[in-house]
């Protein structure tokens, strides 16, 4: 009886050990399990402005953060943008200029904020800065403000 408990405790062992479910302990001092880690705040830049990019204004402004969303409707946004951005024409070349981290903007709540600054060409426009301000929300960085000079 003690063979057929073991090899019955075995057999149901072996898919959850295939499958990778089982996990390692957490490493000392953690608190719950392992997540991913957010990624920095200029390459959250570079996602969302590929957006920009794509003309998918809509779903960057989904992806904006709450703060930004409540100033302006995703109409009013798109519009603004289509506006900006498609007299400039493709994007041809984005270098990251400068990061800047805060703890506090002008007009906006305590929190951690990240001012990432790009040098961008256009097909249109050779020289132009793209400033996208990103605050860290729940975890993730979202995005708060953009501009074009």
């Amino acid at each position: 009886m003690k063979w057929s408990t073991a090899f019955v405790f075995v057999i149901l062992s072996v898919p959850a050990l295939a499958q990778g479910t089982l996990q390692p302990p957490p490493a000392a001092g953690a608190v719950g399990p392992a997540t991913p880690l957010t990624p920095a705040p200029d390459v959250r830049a570079k996602q969302w402005l590929g957006l920009l990019d794509d003309e998918n204004y809509t779903d960057a402004y989904k992806q904006m953060g709450l703060t930004a969303q409540s100033k302006t409707s995703s109409n009013a946004f798109s519009a603004k943008l289509a506006g900006s951005r498609s007299p400039l024409g493709a994007m041809a070349s984005r270098t990251i200029k400068s990061i800047n981290l805060s703890n506090n903007l002008p007009g906006m709540r305590d929190g951690q904020f990240a001012t990432v600054q790009f040098d961008s060409s256009f097909a249109h426009k050779a020289q132009a800065t793209e400033t996208v301000v990103l605050a860290s929300d729940k975890g993730a960085w979202s995005v708060v403000s953009y501009s074009i000079n």
